[in-house]
């Protein structure tokens, strides 16, 4: 029995200690990327200056043109959004940039199903914030969504697990170009494969919402003291805006610009801008990005 004790406790000690190493090793390549999006979300989180901040999903990230941007307006402009993401992971990531600096606006490119609805798995917002976890507001956010995360991560290995592979790539030989004021254009023409059939966008149904995701969608508000505009970027299919009324009354609650693209009869269904049914081609980001200027100074909103 004493023998299996010791052979338990060394053994959990070298596990432990794998660990330990394994974090340090794996914190260094993450804060040491040559590119990619390892090194932008390094970028964002803890030296980005910017004056107009865009954010959002991939679709942020694809349709938003911030060097248009900055020649037009004469501000310098940063595209932080990330694919697959929405408001629980920018509100971290807001938290963490304001440590540096406060962007004198935030452009929000809503996707309903990242920001507003119920769906899939709430933990799927946490990858990019869990390297965090030493920061109170990051901690924070974790426990919200799963309260268990406090027990997760105590392994190391824990923090990074999503993203090994990513981080070696992006510390080793990037293959993503995120250097263009973190805007990642879609180049070629539209791929009908991925376009949904029988698309029912337009049927009405009833919405789910995610109160979490209302919450920090309220906070992220709060945090910026109204200097934010949310938008619905253009999507092939068009939207059934009924599921933006959370954002829409928030707007109208607080004072601020609301802009939506997505039934834009220029862009629906209109193969020339688009990559697939969710995302713009360079053409078409360049084109919304102008048009979402010309709307920015119709209303005033940087005077």
């Amino acid at each position: 029995m004493k023998k299996f004790i010791i052979k338990t406790a060394i053994f959990l000690a070298i596990i432990t200690g794998i660990d330990i190493v394994a974090g340090v090793v794996f914190d260094y390549l993450r804060t040491h990327a040559e590119g990619g999006m390892t090194s932008r979300d390094n970028y964002i989180c803890n030296e980005l200056k910017t004056d107009i901040l865009l954010c959002g999903s991939s679709r942020c990230v694809h349709h938003f043109n911030p060097q248009i941007i900055t020649d037009s307006l004469e501000m310098s402009s940063y595209n932080s959004g990330q694919d697959g993401n929405g408001i629980i992971l920018l509100y971290g990531r807001l938290q963490m940039i304001k440590q540096h600096m406060t962007p004198k606006l935030v452009i929000y490119d809503i996707t309903p199903s990242f920001d507003l609805l119920q769906g899939e798995d709430n933990h799927r917002y946490l990858t990019w914030l869990k390297p965090y976890y030493a920061k109170k507001e990051i901690k924070e956010i974790l426990l919200s969504v799963d309260s268990t995360e406090r027990y997760k991560m105590l392994s190391s290995m824990y923090r990074y697990n999503s993203h090994i592979i990513e981080i070696l790539i992006d510390f080793l030989r990037p293959i993503i170009n995120a250097e263009n004021n973190g805007f990642v254009p879609l180049l070629g023409k539209m791929d009908k494969s991925k376009i949904r059939r029988n698309d029912a966008t337009h049927t009405p149904i009833d919405y789910d919402y995610d109160f979490l995701k209302l919450f920090y969608l309220e906070k992220y508000v709060e945090a910026l003291g109204n200097n934010i505009v949310f938008c619905v970027s253009p999507i092939w299919y068009g939207m059934d805006t009924k599921q933006l009324s959370p954002v829409i009354k928030l707007c109208k609650k607080r004072g601020i610009e609301f802009i939506d693209f997505s039934n834009d009869p220029k862009y629906v269904r209109n193969d020339i801008y688009f990559k697939d049914g969710g995302h713009m081609n360079s053409l078409g980001a360049d084109e919304f990005t102008k048009d979402l200027i010309k709307e920015l100074r119709k209303r005033k909103v940087l005077e």
